[in-house]
């Protein structure tokens, strides 16, 4: 294989889920009073981390506020999507295969990780990650390229070795900034909107393309 690790984000990536992120902020956004609609969606807060959005929002507040905004809009989240969940078509077949080329792979997001552990073990598919590294890991959210350094750095791998599956813009601006290959997953923006920023794009994991990485 081409590459020696393998760093998924996880919303839009390991499971599509785009749709429900957003109808649990429309819902925040509605009790707060702060414009929001799917354009800026896409735009601003896809991507980011918590931290980076609420301060975004309600301004320079403290760390115990962000907390409590936090849990309660995943909480929203959580409550829309827990009986819909599922893994991205075709990402089971392909963990499997990555493992079986003895690969490693990483889970890179800016997700709180209230919301990687009920991913990851509601999907139970903890098991395939040698390193997940969640938004309260780093000190900068995407576009920045902590989260995929981190990501190299805890697999061992130089980044150039290493290859970021990507939804969102600001994901693949940070996969790239760290020194990553990137390909992008075309969920949460069009093929269209994402061609400007990646040459490799996949709709789903049944893709043959992946098996050529």
């Amino acid at each position: 294989m081409k590459h020696k690790g393998f760093i998924f984000d996880m919303d839009g990536v390991v499971v599509d889920n785009h749709k429900f992120h957003f109808q649990a902020w429309m819902e925040f956004s509605k009790k707060y009073k702060f414009p929001l609609d799917a354009q800026i969606y896409r735009d601003t807060y896809n991507g980011k981390t918590n931290a980076d959005l609420f301060q975004m929002i309600f301004g320079n507040i403290s760390e115990g506020e962000i907390q409590n905004y936090g849990a309660e809009k995943e909480n929203l989240y959580q409550t829309l999507y827990k009986k819909e969940m599922k893994p991205h078509h075709g990402i089971l077949d392909y963990f499997q295969y990555l493992k079986s080329q003895n690969v490693k792979i990483a889970l890179g997001t800016s997700a709180p990780t209230m919301n990687v552990n009920f991913t990851l073990d509601h999907l139970v598919i903890r098991e395939y990650f040698d390193v997940i590294v969640d938004g309260s890991m780093v000190t900068k959210g995407k576009p920045h390229p902590e989260v995929y350094e981190l990501c190299a750095k805890q697999l061992y791998l130089s980044p150039k070795d290493c290859i970021v599956f990507e939804d969102s813009i600001a994901g693949l601006q940070s996969g790239k900034a760290a020194g990553c290959s990137i390909l992008g997953v075309a969920t949460s923006h069009t093929k269209d909107e994402l061609k400007p920023h990646v040459n490799q794009i996949i709709f789903d994991f049944t893709d043959p393309m992946v098996f050529a990485l």
